[in-house]
């Protein structure tokens, strides 16, 4: 187990400037096909957060969220979901898209995964402009609680991460995973308190304990926690430290599937 956390780490690590590379290349090249470019790393989420404003805000009347406004309550927590969705699904296919590269050269596969999570991390950069314009425009003005957002964009890196080293495995063992993957994810958009918060399944209590279970409730709470209530990383100990347990758990058994079929991968393509 050590070994393969110590493999997957040092590949990591001591090819940091080729995963930045990789990253950097693969965003422009998805510009380069676009006529207008970046414009779409905006327009994109913001068509989405407009689609649910316009569906789950007037059209089903929803006012209030824990106090707030709906608007910036439910764009401050997409916020969080924009990044991490892509991350998860992309992240599947993270060593089966570089087949033309691992086949013909000696590469660390095991970088591939983060080369995915640091692309989507251009975009959730765009995603908090969006938030900024927003919240400044309700009369939400940066405060020093705000760089709470810091540690959770810290922990969401890490949660992306362990899910795509398992996925990104499991997907050249079984080609069915990215589109088990993909379904999921529609589901678990309504489960991780994006759209409503978790006292909405008050009276489904299974709904609401799997829903707080949900590693992504984590983080998507945290965000709103940071930026409306002010509160900081320790003010749910018990549930962050449950978050940082599977966080570990996924990175552990991510890194042992990594290790034991890093020589088996280019045959299983």
């Amino acid at each position: 187990m050590l070994k393969s956390i110590r493999y997957v780490l040092k590949e990591n690590i001591t090819n940091l400037y080729r995963i930045f590379c990789i990253a950097k290349y693969e965003m422009l090249g998805e510009m380069r096909d676009s006529k207008f470019g970046m414009f779409w790393n905006f327009a994109s989420p913001a068509i989405q957060i407009i689609t649910f404003y316009l569906v789950f805000g007037l059209a089903m009347g929803r006012g209030d969220m824990e106090g707030i406004p709906y608007l910036p309550w439910v764009v401050v927590g997409f916020c969080a979901w924009w990044y991490i969705q892509p991350c998860i699904v992309h992240g599947c296919s993270a060593i089966f898209s570089k087949v033309n590269v691992i086949t013909k050269m000696k590469f660390p596969i095991s970088v591939l995964p983060m080369t995915v999570v640091l692309k989507e991390l251009f975009n959730h950069f765009c995603m908090l402009a969006i938030a900024l314009v927003v919240l400044f425009l309700y009369g939400y003005f940066p405060k020093l609680h705000w760089l709470g957002i810091l540690y959770y964009m810290i922990a969401a890196i890490a949660l992306v991460e362990a899910i795509a080293l398992i996925t990104s495995v499991l997907t050249m063992l079984w080609r069915d995973v990215k589109k088990l993957i993909t379904s999921l994810m529609r589901m678990l958009l309504y489960l991780s308190g994006v759209l409503f918060p978790v006292s909405y399944w008050a009276k489904v209590p299974l709904v609401e304990f799997v829903m707080k279970l949900n590693p992504v409730f984590y983080i998507v709470q945290g965000y709103r926690d940071s930026v409306f209530f002010g509160k900081g990383p320790l003010a749910h100990p018990l549930l962050g430290l449950y978050f940082w347990i599977v966080v570990i758990a996924m990175l552990v058994i991510g890194s042992m599937l990594m290790y034991k079929f890093k020589k088996k991968l280019i045959d299983l393509i």
